[in-house]
């Protein structure tokens, strides 16, 4: 193993859902491991993150998946690592029976607004115009509600918007029980190539203020995944102590960490995915490639080196 010299990181998680790998990275000593000190602190808008990282007050976010394309193709240095979570499994939950997205046309849809209060991106909002662009409508053809437009408030008006009758449908992220024990009906989407979870997103100033800083992000988020895969028992013990100290990580299970690729490569449909829902708010993005915000090269040389492949072989790598 490496010698490292110690490094203090402060770092933005832009969703509740994100902790768990980063629970798992800090108790099982990887963080330690790898000469690293970790302060996080949740952000809830992706364009306070993003001025966060350029003025360099924090070293690098878990998250920001769509503005980041718009920033490249303005000049900005903001860069992605790894993306340990490729696509999204939602459900539309509706007041009449539905059989699929198609029907909505010409429905009321609850969501969020399309900006959060510091004008930074939904992401989820941007989720539920591809699954109706996916199923052949127009993203006129469905009249928008904004239910609200923090994620916290969304969770509860979705449920009374469609008990008020304000809205025909929504779709939901996670369990849909409280749904249909109210009488509604919840159908299972395809799954939604797309960039989500805790990508490493930071910028080219930050990689080169600190020590191997991406070299050692990348490392960190490999083992916690490893750790996580391989380690059950212990890994539940770690999300269990996480679900009773943060009530807003009270849902998370074992799969939101065990479904993590062991190679956390983004996915190209993800991507591109991504970059549409970029290039609708912003225009500029379709100035630039999408690959522009892509840095994979520490990725890649753990991959080539052969560490990932001897951890899961039982071996002791020593890159």
């Amino acid at each position: 193993m490496e010698n490292y010299a110690p490094i203090e990181l402060r770092g933005f998680f832009r969703s509740h859902t994100h902790l768990p790998i980063w629970e798992v990275i800090q108790e099982a000593g990887i963080w330690d491991q790898l000469g690293m000190k970790v302060r996080f602190e949740f952000c809830d808008s992706s364009n306070v993150a993003e001025a966060a990282l350029f003025e360099g007050s924090v070293d690098f976010v878990s998250g920001n998946h769509i503005t980041p394309y718009a920033l490249v193709a303005r000049g900005r240095p903001i860069v992605c690592l790894a993306s340990p979570s490729n696509s999204v499994n939602d459900k539309l939950v509706t007041r009449a029976p539905a059989a699929s997205i198609a029907e909505l046309r010409g429905k009321r849809i609850g969501d969020t607004t399309l900006l959060d209060p510091a004008g930074g991106y939904h992401h989820l909002r941007g989720n539920h115009m591809c699954y109706l662009m996916r199923a052949g409508l127009r993203l006129s053809e469905v009249e928008w509600v904004e239910l609200a437009d923090t994620m916290k408030e969304f969770r509860t008006a979705q449920l009374e918007g469609l008990k008020s009758g304000r809205v025909d449908a929504t779709i939901v992220t996670g369990s849909t029980e409280k749904y249909e024990q109210a009488g509604f009906h919840a159908l299972d989407l395809e799954p939604l190539p797309m960039i989500t979870g805790p990508t490493l997103t930071s910028t080219v100033a930050n990689l080169r203020r600190k020590d191997r800083l991406g070299k050692r992000l990348v490392k960190a988020l490999v083992l916690g995944i490893h750790f996580a895969r391989t380690r059950r028992e212990d890994t539940e013990r770690i999300l269990e102590k996480l679900r009773q100290r943060v009530p807003e990580a009270g849902r998370v299970s074992y799969n939101s960490v065990a479904k993590f690729q062991a190679k956390p490569y983004p996915d190209h449909r993800g991507v591109a995915n991504a970059y549409e829902l970029c290039c609708l708010k912003d225009s500029k993005a379709k100035e630039m490639s999408p690959l522009a915000l892509w840095d994979l090269h520490y990725l890649r040389e753990l991959d080539d080196s052969g560490f990932i492949d001897q951890l899961y072989a039982g071996a002791h790598p020593n890159a």
